[in-house]
């Protein structure tokens, strides 16, 4: 199997500050504590142990999808899985995102094509964003920790979590929404064009934030976040591969 996309695949949180650890990925990973995609599949299909690749990068947005993919499928030529996790690096949230989309699904859409081209078999797993925005997390959170509030704070940022008063801004949770499920969206209409590729149907949309599924960053997952993740998205592995 081959993954790629940004710091959500890397084991990002599981080391030191924005230090990827691999060996933890949900994904690909190989620590028996996260149970990742690729040790499930190994289980199952064992002569699949050693040929997996990942090749995401902290902060890789869309458009280095291409060169993530090629990397990966010089190591793993044929794979029976590939997994996307794209989007965050993509967000703007500065108004300029309906004009970004469509570029971002030209993105995605080379990229399938190029994986399809080379490997007609392989199937295709994009998968949307991990939860969903929510005010009772948030507030849960800044309780938790006050320091977390700044990162959040952005007056005039029609995404920000906190007005200029330093209250709960509900309608930044509601416009950050809304752009994430347009990414989704267009994703999810380019990977209908082809059809070995799937999206993971709304399953990572339904997960619930906890504090104690998040490293120290509070922007990403630690082991125990990146286990729940192999667990949540395995049951679409599954019966993408018929497994």
């Amino acid at each position: 199997m081959v993954a790629f996309g940004h710091s959500g695949l890397t084991g990002e949180g599981t080391a030191g500050f924005e230090e990827p650890a691999p060996g933890n990925s949900w994904a690909t990973g190989d620590n028996p504590d996260v149970n990742s995609v690729y040790l499930r599949l190994t289980a199952v299909r064992p002569e699949t142990e050693g040929h997996v690749a990942n090749t995401a990068m902290g902060g890789s947005p869309s458009l280095q999808l291409m060169q993530q993919v090629e990397t990966a499928m010089q190591r793993v030529p044929y794979p029976a899985l590939a997994i996307i996790q794209t989007i965050d690096s993509d967000i703007r949230c500065d108004g300029t995102d309906d004009k970004h989309i469509p570029e971002f699904g030209q993105n995605v859409d080379e990229v399938l094509d190029f994986i399809t081209s080379q490997s007609p078999n392989t199937k295709i797993l994009v998968v949307g964003q991990l939860g969903r925005p929510s005010t009772d997390f948030v507030e849960e959170l800044v309780a938790h920790d006050p320091t977390a509030k700044a990162p959040l704070t952005d007056p005039g940022n029609p995404c920000t979590f906190f007005d200029e008063d330093g209250k709960i801004y509900p309608k930044g949770f509601q416009n950050l929404t809304g752009i994430i499920e347009d990414y989704e969206a267009e994703q999810a209409r380019v990977c209908a064009a082809f059809p070995n590729c799937a999206t993971d149907g709304g399953v990572r949309a339904a997960y619930q934030d906890t504090l104690e599924n998040f490293s120290p960053d509070w922007a990403h997952l630690n082991i125990k976040g990146q286990a729940a993740e192999a667990e949540l998205i395995w049951p679409v592995v599954e019966e993408l591969l018929q497994l």
